[in-house]
Formats: structure tokens, sequence, C-alpha cells
């Protein structure tokens, strides 16, 4: 009988019975490459090659063409996915097809495009000639969108490194004659007026004049393409023509006068009227006009949406991008979010984009376009297209101000120079991120270190940038207490960045570029770029202008359900002034969590109902290198200015127990009322898990809690979880004891600042060895009793240990022999902010 054992040259008979679960790969291999023609041909030849003569662990050639295979598996699973799209199109019916904008799609295109041509370093420009924010069409928006993504991933894919491509959007009267078969007998009937173009123009390696012909054939590739070991199926054009056809369009290409391809995809433009036959015409039960379409206004637009079926939404928006995450930009700076798309998507990773909003939530939205003014006597908006400089009025029976915060950009010369910027949207974070690229080394500047000055320090340090960050106050982080802003700028300089705390800024200067900040002690910093990070203000111009009443800082003032001093105007997120719950006046604290609740909110009053926003207690939390900092409530300052009888302690302990290694340590501030015990605020900083703990204090906040019913919440343990008395309990038992009198506390500013205090370190010996404060007496814990007569009576002494447990039975044990001048150093050396000295 001949020899049937598979060869490396050799496939089985397709009907041959497989006598080994090798034969059987190799047969089921060869069954796909039969029907698949390419590329799943190479799959049998690989696996003969691997399991041809197959013993033991596997070499790096069998390795290596197992990769390949899987690799070309991959390639043939994409291939039939292909093929299911194409087909799948040709049974969608014309009353499936919705309006679709083609120019946000457009859009998205080439934001995923301008991360492919950086990486193959091909130039990509756009152009729009259009004469309106939107260019409807009747498509499938999935597939439409595949239709752009594939005509222009196809030129970024051909064109050679150092060439360009050039994507163009416009409208004509008739479309160009197509080099392609007649029209889908089945296209989508319309009245259209006129075509929009889609234009890609490459430089890359063209088609030659022999191939066009074939060029829309399935599984097509033109010699020259394959030639330059480009991936492809040969299915994509054949794609687009499919949907070309049957949208009523046509597809055409040709050489373009650079020697590559001009591709013109052309779409009846479908203005509502066109599919008004199609869907009967819509009966509102208001109109609504959103100005603002980030975080709160996106907000509102959805959830109205989803309450009202019949309502009209508006969103006027200035910029292009929409309901886009902006606190992620500094993520995205630093790389560690690979692309713009990833901030626009939702957690399902569908763009936010103006054909999501259109279908999903039926809402009209004017991107680029700006909200000149407000009538409220008319119940107008007056807006202008930012790309024709057209004009037009919206009527409203509610208008929600969604307006944002501007960034406050110091009042001195230079700031205007090319290499400075602010971190406003993407926008911003796109020329930062470009910046950083340009050179191996850069010296930047930030001027302030508050929450986003010090937030964004990290990803410029992991973009390879050094850093100085300067501060006009005596501290950084003013969200926190002195002591643990301390914590944090020892944190920063260990970590490479330089701080320069009580001096301003008074210049930037340079020829044609920041090239050196001048500051007000007169030193002068040489940089690469600057980043303008001094705060935000409300931007309420528009609010202001109305007339609506606004506070003295600028915020809008609305009540509990949003509404301004216009009962058919609304206003929610970082425009409006914020009530805070402890405390009378305005609370300016502008973080998107607190924008979605107000989005929410006003959302549910315009449409009828009756929700409540009840003000903000100043949540925060960052991260930077690994360090967790988070607040919550007032600080002791603030409550004192409130006239609160403030009291704080400052405790130290791990985020687990103690015994694990993976335990991290937490200092936290607590502040309480000391007539009520009311809890107030509470400040942390930490390796360990920070934010949890402060969760817990907000709610404790915002129920009201004193600090006995504080120490009694069951909260859930367990060794890697917490410690049976977590530190946040712990810090409300120490409170109390230092309310009513049992645990002398004092801040390390007070301690630093008595001179002639006696320091009393009472830490084992080898502990004290390593490290302690400059000046201080030892005398350990255990020894303490037998040597009181060491100590003086008449003068003040402070006790110190690693976190102020021991210090504390210290303090008892001179509390029992009649010393009556002691103190606890506050969180212990852990809370230490100042210098120590150290072997």
């Amino acid at each position: 009988m001949p020899d049937q054992t598979p060869r490396p040259d050799k496939t089985p008979p397709l009907d041959q019975a497989p006598s080994t679960e090798s034969e059987e790969l190799l047969r089921m291999a060869s069954v796909a490459a039969h029907q698949l023609k390419s590329p799943l041909a190479r799959v049998q030849q690989m696996l003969s090659t691997v399991l041809g003569g197959f013993v033991g662990p596997l070499n790096t050639q069998q390795r290596g063409l197992l990769e390949r295979a899987a690799k070309s598996c991959g390639q043939g699973i994409e291939m039939v996915s292909d093929m299911v799209r194409i087909r799948s199109l040709g049974e969608i019916e014309a009353d499936q097809l919705g309006p679709v904008d083609l120019l946000s799609v457009f859009r998205g295109a080439l934001e995923r495009g301008a991360e492919v041509a950086r990486e193959a370093g091909v130039s990509l420009e756009s152009e729009l000639a259009l004469r309106r924010s939107e260019a409807w069409v009747r498509a499938d928006a999935v597939a439409l969108a595949e239709v752009v993504h594939e005509l222009l991933g196809n030129a970024l894919k051909y064109t050679p490194q150092s060439g360009q491509v050039r994507a163009r959007l416009s409208w004509a009267a008739t479309a160009p004659d197509a080099a392609s078969p007649p029209a889908d007998a089945r296209a989508v009937p319309t009245s259209h007026t006129g075509f929009y173009l889609l234009e890609i123009i490459d430089t890359g390696i063209g088609i030659p004049a022999a191939d066009y012909a074939r060029i829309f054939e399935e599984f097509y590739r033109a010699p020259n393409a394959k030639q330059i070991n480009r991936e492809g199926s040969g299915l994509g054009l054949s794609f687009v023509l499919r949907v070309a056809r049957r949208l009523g369009g046509t597809l055409h290409l040709e050489p373009a006068q650079s020697g590559g391809v001009h591709a013109t995809l052309a779409v009846p433009a479908a203005e509502p009227s066109d599919w008004a036959a199609v869907q009967p015409a819509p009966r509102y039960s208001q109109r609504v006009v959103i100005i603002g379409g980030v975080v709160a206004g996106a907000k509102a637009a959805a959830k109205m949406a989803r309450l009202d079926p019949h309502i009209h939404i508006t969103v006027v928006e200035r910029g292009r991008f929409l309901a886009y995450a902006g606190c992620g930009l500094p993520f995205y700076i630093s790389g560690a979010v690979p692309n713009q798309q990833a901030l626009k998507s939702t957690p399902l990773g569908a763009s936010r984009d103006l054909t999501l909003f259109h279908n999903l939530h039926n809402t009209q939205t004017l991107d680029a376009t700006e909200a000149l003014s407000v009538d409220p006597q008319a119940r107008r908006v007056y807006v202008r297209n930012l790309i024709d400089g057209e004009e037009a009025s919206l009527p409203y029976d509610h208008l929600l101000l969604a307006c944002g915060a501007t960034p406050r950009i110091p009042n001195i010369p230079g700031v205007d120079l090319p290499g400075v910027f602010t971190l406003q949207g993407v926008k911003d974070a796109e020329a930062i991120r470009a910046a950083m690229k340009q050179q191996s080394i850069k010296e930047v500047v930030i001027v302030g270190a508050g929450l986003l000055g010090v937030e964004i320090t990290e990803a410029l340090v992991l973009r390879g940038a050094r850093i100085t960050l300067v501060e006009a106050q005596t501290q950084i982080l003013g969200i926190v207490s002195e002591s643990l802003a301390a914590q944090v700028h020892r944190h920063l300089s260990a970590n490479g960045v330089k701080l320069l705390t009580g001096v301003s800024v008074c210049a930037i200067e340079g020829v044609g570029h920041a090239q050196e900040v001048r500051l007000s002690d007169g030193r002068r910093l040489n940089c690469d770029y600057v980043i303008l990070a001094a705060g935000v203000r409300p931007n309420s111009d528009l609010a202001q202008a109305a007339g609506l009443t606004c506070s003295p800082t600028g915020g809008i003032v609305v009540d509990t359900r949003m509404r301004t001093s216009d009962p058919f105007i609304y206003a929610a997120g970082d425009c409006v002034a914020n009530h805070h719950r402890l405390r009378e006046g305005e609370a300016f604290y502008p973080m998107g969590s607190t924008a979605l609740k107000q989005g929410r909110v006003a959302a549910i009053n315009i449409c009828g109902g009756d929700e409540r926003f009840e003000g903000v207690l100043g949540s925060i939390a960052l991260k930077v290198f690994g360090l967790t900092i988070a607040r919550t409530g007032l600080s002791r300052a603030q409550a004192t200015l409130a006239g609160f009888d403030a009291v704080s302690v400052i405790v130290s302990g791990p985020d687990q127990e103690h015994y694990l290694p993976t335990a991290r340590p937490i200092l936290l501030n607590l502040i309480a009322d000391r007539p009520s015990q009311r809890l107030l605020g509470a400040q942390a900083v930490g390796l360990g898990e920070v934010t949890r703990r402060i969760d817990v204090v907000a709610v404790a906040i915002s129920a009201g809690m004193t600090l006995e019913a504080f120490t009694q919440l069951d909260l859930p343990y367990a060794p890697p979880l917490a410690q049976g008395v977590d530190v946040v309990l712990s810090a409300g038992y120490v409170l109390r004891n230092k309310i009513e009198g049992r645990f002398p506390g004092m801040r390390a500013s007070k301690v630093k600042a008595d001179h002639t205090a006696l320091i009393l370190d009472v830490r084992a010996p080898d502990e004290y060895e390593l490290r302690k404060i400059p000046g201080s007496v030892h005398i350990p814990l255990g020894a303490l009793r037998g040597r009181l007569d060491e100590l003086p009576r008449q003068r003040p002494i402070v006790l110190v240990c690693s976190i102020g447990l021991r210090g504390y039975e210290a303090a008892l044990i001179l509390a029992e022999h009649g010393f009556t001048q002691v103190s606890v150093l506050d969180g212990g050396l852990a809370a230490w902010p100042y210098a120590l000295e150290e072997i």
C-alpha cells in the first residue's frame, strides 16, 4: 500500500479518512484553503512541516511556523468577515437606512487615520469645502464608516514613508462618472439635492493602468500591491463599491497627478425632506437647545431623549468633539490612552459622535458652531458656523447652558508665544503630545501647582520631559493641608520634578518660540515648552450678557433644580456657582463627576420631573507617580472661616494588615466640629488605597454623622483589604480622644514653630538610628518609666513615634506621673513633612 503520510510538499486527498490527529488538522486546513484560496493555502504547508516530524518540544523553527500559521488563519477569519459583511449589506432594505452625518464620519476616520499616518511617517492632510456644519446622507452608519475607513486606510497602507495623503469632503451638483458596473437596482430612492464627494488622493504606489478594469473584482489585488508585502484580502474596494451602489452613489478611481490614486466616492445628499416620505413628520413635545456638548450637555441630551422620545434637542458645540473624557487628557498625553478615539468612546466602544447622538438620542448636533447670544424674551439662541461663517437663530422652549470653564491665562508678556499651552480640550492635548515627540529631552515649565499642574507632571515625565513646577503660593496643592501637601512635594521631588514655591512667573520670553521663563525673584528658567495650569474660571459670558444672575466669581447662579434666574433657562457643569453642603457661599469645584450629576438633574426637570441637586462637598482625587491624593468636605482652615470650632488630627496607618507585604501607608487628616463632634472633612495621601477611605467620609458627612456614629460604622474587613480597625475609623477614635481631652495631639507645623519644646522620640533604638527629627531626645517607650527623672517638668514635651500610637502610650505614662505640658505629634514621624537626620 502506498505511503499516505503527509509530506511538507503534499496535500492528502480531501475525501480520504484521516488516520491521525495530525492528518485531521491537515485535512481541515486544506478544506479551508480550497474554499478561501488565500491566505489559508499556506496553512497546510506550515502545519505539515511542524507536525510531519513532531517529537518533543517545539524548536524555534517550528514555533515560528506555527505563529505564521496562526497569523494566516487570523487573516482568513478577517476575510470571511469581510465576505459576510459584503453579502449582508445587500439585504438591507431602504427603510432600514437612516440619516447619517458624513462629515462626522469623515472626521472620525481622520482621527483614526492620524495615528496610522504618524506611525508610518506619512503626511495626512484634510480639506472641507462645505457651506454647512452637516453633510446628511441616507445610509447605514456602520457600513458608511467602514467605507470611509477603507478608502483612507488603503491610501495610507500603500503610501511610502514621507509620502502624502489628502482627504477632501465637498458638495457638487452632479457625481463624476464612475469607472464601475451599473448602479444597484435596489439603490436608495431619493430626490437628492446634489452629491457629497469624498476624495482621497495619495502619492502611493498607484494602480497599473491595465489593472483598473479588474480592481473591483473580489479577491483581486494588483501585482504591485502584492510585491510590497502589504497584507490585504482583495475585498475592500469590492465592499466600497457595493455600498456606493446601494446608496445610489458612485465610486470613481483614476491615476493621481502625483502618481498615486485619486478615489472619489459620491453619495447623494439627503436633506431632512428627502427621508420625510419614509418617516412621518415628528411632533415635538418641546424644543430644547443645549449650549455645550462635552459633559453636562451631553449627559442632559441623552437623559432627555430617554425620558421623552418626542422632545426636539439641538446641541450647539463650539469644538468638534462631543462627550469626550476631558479628565483623561493627561493620560492621552502620557500615552497610557493610545488614541483620541478611546476618550470619545462609550464603555462598549461606540464612538460618541454626531451620528450616535442623532441615531441613538434623536439629537441634532451643531459642532464647530459658536453660540453668539441668547435672547430670553424671544427665547432664541443666535449661532454662527465657524467653518463658513453662516449665522442662524434657534428657537427654544427651554435652554440649558453647559458652557464649561475657561483656562485662567496669567496677565504676563509672552503667553501667546508658540510653545505655550493650556490644557482645555482634545486639541490642546494633541498639540502637547505632538510637541513632546519632537525632541528626546525637553525642559518644560508648568505654571501653577494645583490639581491640573500636579497631575500632568507624570504624563510629561513619561514623555521624557524634565519638569519645573512653579507655584506662587507657599505650598503646592491648596486642596490639602500644609502637612499633606509637603508629603506630595517630597514625592514629586523624589521622582525628578523640580518645585519652586512662593515665586510667580513675570514673563515668558523667546524669539519666535518660548525659550525662557522669568520669575519674580529674578531667576530665569530655560524651557522648550510652557504649560499654563493656573486654574479655570466659569465660562458664563453668555449668561451675563443675557442678564442672568451670576456670582461675584462669575458662576451662573442656579437653584437646586439647576434653574437660573430665568425660569426657562437651566445651567449645569463647570459654568455654574455650586452650593456647598457645609457652608454658605459659592463653591467652585470644576469636576466632571459633578457636571454629570447636574446634567441629569437639569434634564429631568426640563422634562417635567422634580429632581434636586443638593450641592457639593468638594470631593477630589488624583494620582501622581503612584501616590494618591484625595479630599472631601472642609479643611480645618475652611471650617474655621465657616464659623465652626474646627479641630483636626492626622493619623498614619497601612491600608491592609501590617503583616502583609502588600500593605501600603496612608496619611489621613480628619476634621470635625468640637462642640457637636459633627464630621466636617477629610484629606489623605498615600501609596495605599486612599480613595475608599475618603469615599466613606464623604458618605458620613452627607448623612450628618457625628464622630460617635462614624466610628460605629460596620465596614467590611479582610486582611488584604483593611485592618481590623480601619485607618479611617482609627482617625475617628483619635479625633474623639483629642476633642474629649484624652489625646493631646499637635500638628507638625506647631511643633516646628515651638522652639521651647523638648521633642522626645520613644521608638526603638534601631528605628531612631535610621532617621530622626534633628535635635530630638531618645528614650524608648519600654524604658520611659525608669527614666522619668531625665525629663524637665516645666518644659513642653512633644512625643514622637512612627505613627502616633506609642506616642499616645507615652503621653499616658507622663500624665500619670504629673507631667502637664505633654503633646503627641499628629501622625507620628510618618506625618513629619520637614527634613530628617538620616543614615
